[in-house]
């Protein structure tokens, strides 16, 4: 019964001072902000002797459970490993979104369909290595009046075509990235 007494005299003195700061506090637009930092002060006096029931935790071990790759060290958990590969894997994915979106862009304005693409480069994403392209010629139809209907044929590609769109294709990303043909691989569907 006797611990409780000290217990609302801090509290009592607390509201005192907290009293004479809100009236000394300007009345504009900062007497919102003063009374928001009196109320968590106030919170945290009177959730204080709580404190004493709680285990006291080291701040590593709240989000434990949170980790979604087990990196085991000599002494336990391995934060930095754990930080330095999901930085490597959300940098890696954001490399090729970004080397993904530039060749599609540059090869649809050429006239390629883009079915598949591929890149080597380091870890310190610092230069492109290889690429590795899926791709083929998009026709443009001719424009056929709407009561004329002309019989479709149908042909397969010849190798002359493909090793021509490839070519094409090859020299345009070499140009691009400046990369040697030699790391460029293209493949016509």
């Amino acid at each position: 019964m006797f611990a409780f007494f000290p217990y609302l005299r801090n509290i009592t003195y607390y509201l005192i001072v907290a009293v004479v700061v809100g009236m000394l506090a300007p009345a504009g637009k900062y007497k919102k902000f003063v009374s928001l930092v009196i109320g968590f002060i106030l919170l945290a006096v009177m959730i204080a002797p709580l404190a004493r029931f709680v285990p006291q935790l080291p701040a590593t071990d709240w989000f434990a459970g949170l980790s979604a790759l087990p990196f085991e060290g000599e002494s336990g958990t391995n934060w930095e490993g754990q930080y330095n590969h999901w930085r490597n894997t959300y940098l890696r994915q954001a490399f090729e979104q970004q080397l993904t979106m530039q060749l599609e862009i540059l090869l649809t304005q050429e006239g390629f369909a883009v079915h598949d693409l591929s890149f080597t480069f380091p870890e310190c994403f610092s230069r492109l290595y290889s690429v590795a392209a899926t791709v083929s010629r998009e026709e443009t139809p001719a424009r056929v009046p709407f009561i004329r209907i002309q019989p479709v044929q149908i042909t397969p590609t010849e190798p002359a075509q493909d090793c021509a769109t490839a070519t094409a294709a090859k020299n345009l990303i070499s140009q691009f990235y400046n990369l040697p043909l030699a790391h460029i691989s293209v493949v016509v569907r």
